[in-house]
């Protein structure tokens, strides 16, 4: 699917007429979609401040539906609803989607004022061109992660399974069918706080209860893969006393296809287990993480936040190739930005030198793949700037994923961008570069936080 329109119109069935002849009069498939959630319900949400909430629902109605074999998709706007409503919901709807607003003008005071509207004229221009690269709103990003999650249909083990908010979690990615969760602790103590957060988990739900017994399968297989420091029986049963490492000796077996930890354990004991037992990839040196920057409009990528303190050159080549990677496993465009606070040969100094140096690596490590740098964060996003700082880049003006040249800069830029751009949430850290996904959340994590790193390590393990 290339074009989306998104009607804005009182005279609703003709205009969307309208639209749809002028498709078909250009030679083009078209198919009208009318939202999940129109009217009343729309505005009672809008009402509460539940506009991500909302989108979120209508992206993952719009994502199930059979679009994939018409050239445009006719949405239809407003219906029910005040002027002020029906401006808030059509802009926010025509965000989340990637439309563009066609009105022939009689409504363009009632409809969406601030924002450029369709005329006929402009329609029939547009149809003509090559469709336009389409972007990947939050809601669509989000409502698209869990659809892949669910079809996937990945065991994911929880090894925190007593913590509330991962019994929590458990329940929801249950109810959405998201993935199979397999919670780790003792099982009476799994009930007595789903009890004490009112929640009703599945009588069937998999509930695996650590013991010496269970440990004792393991034993062999760990101290087979510790051999090399020297590890004993009798370590390998105290390292399996930890949830976490039986968790991750569950993966190790094929037993699972993903571990999420993190609610109360630190990223070191969760990572830990996942290097000496997991190890990295094929071909992969050191495991690097990243975030998915949700903006209301579009979705970025953003790497490493969270692992490597100082990559060398290599390193941060290698991170710049797992983040080609995660994007395209994620269906998300790739142009990598090599970040730093010097745009080509502009600045001088051993950092720029660094960041030189790793997208030379990356460049003849994949010739076919889209990045450059060193890049100023403006240089890399608008079109103007990389124009003028890096003229004939691929990647200047138009970046969708940025290779942070340290922990310092990526920490600080992730937090400054989710907290001060109005509606941005980051959803991660991933992580990449192992050969069986392991993923940590924050010891502050909410619920959906959970349930939406569930949904990462599903899809990274499909």
């Amino acid at each position: 699917m290339n074009r989306v329109y998104l009607v804005a119109s009182a005279n609703m069935e003709a205009k969307v007429k309208e639209v749809m002849d002028a498709v078909a009069g250009a030679g083009l498939i078209a198919a009208a979609y009318k939202p999940c959630v129109n009217g009343a319900d729309a505005v009672k949400e809008l009402k509460a401040h539940n506009s991500a909430v909302l989108m979120e629902k209508i992206a993952a109605d719009f994502l199930s539906q059979d679009f994939d074999s018409v050239d445009a998709v006719v949405v239809e706007g407003a219906q029910g609803m005040s002027d002020v409503m029906a401006q808030k919901y059509n802009d926010t709807l025509a965000t989340a989607l990637d439309a563009k607003i066609y009105s022939d003008g009689e409504d363009a005071d009632l409809f969406c004022p601030n924002r450029i509207l369709f005329c006929p004229k402009c329609l029939a221009k547009d149809l003509a061109a090559e469709p336009a690269e389409r972007k990947t709103s939050q809601a669509m990003f989000r409502a698209g992660l869990l659809l892949k999650a669910s079809k996937a249909k990945k065991r994911i083990v929880l090894p925190e399974g007593s913590e509330p908010r991962t019994v929590q979690a458990a329940k929801l990615v249950i109810d959405r069918g998201i993935a199979v969760p397999v919670l780790i602790g003792k099982k009476n103590e799994i009930l007595a706080v789903a009890k004490e957060q009112g929640v009703a988990l599945p009588a069937d739900i998999e509930i695996i209860e650590p013991s010496a017994e269970l440990a004792e399968k393991y034993v062999p297989t760990l101290v087979e893969l510790r051999k090399s420091k020297g590890m004993t029986e009798d370590q390998a049963r105290a390292a399996l006393a930890d949830n976490v490492m039986l968790g991750t000796m569950m993966l190790k077996m094929g037993e699972v296809d993903g571990l999420v930890s993190g609610a109360i354990h630190s990223t070191a004991d969760t990572l830990r287990p996942a290097l000496q037992v997991i190890k990295c990839a094929p071909g992969v040196k050191s495991v690097s993480s990243v975030f998915f920057m949700c903006m209301p409009d579009k979705t970025y990528i953003y790497g490493d936040c969270a692992i490597n303190l100082n990559p060398t050159a290599e390193e941060l080549a290698g991170i710049a190739q797992q983040c080609d990677d995660t994007a395209k496993a994620f269906g998300l465009p790739s142009r990598v930005a090599l970040l730093s606070y010097s745009t080509m040969n502009s600045g001088k100094g051993p950092d720029a030198d660094l960041v030189r140096e790793a997208t030379k690596i990356v460049k003849e490590a994949r010739p076919e793949m889209l990045v450059d740098g060193p890049l100023q964060y403006d240089a890399a996003t608008v079109p103007s700037v990389g124009s003028l700082k890096a003229p004939g880049s691929t990647v200047a003006g138009k970046a969708t994923v940025f290779v942070f040249p340290s922990l310092s800069a990526g920490n600080i830029g992730y937090k400054a961008v989710q907290r001060s751009a109005h509606g941005t949430i980051a959803i991660g850290p991933m992580l990449q570069g192992l050969a069986k996904p392991v993923n940590d959340l924050s010891r502050g994590a909410l619920v959906e936080d959970i349930v939406y790193t569930i949904a990462l390590t599903a899809v990274q393990a499909n």
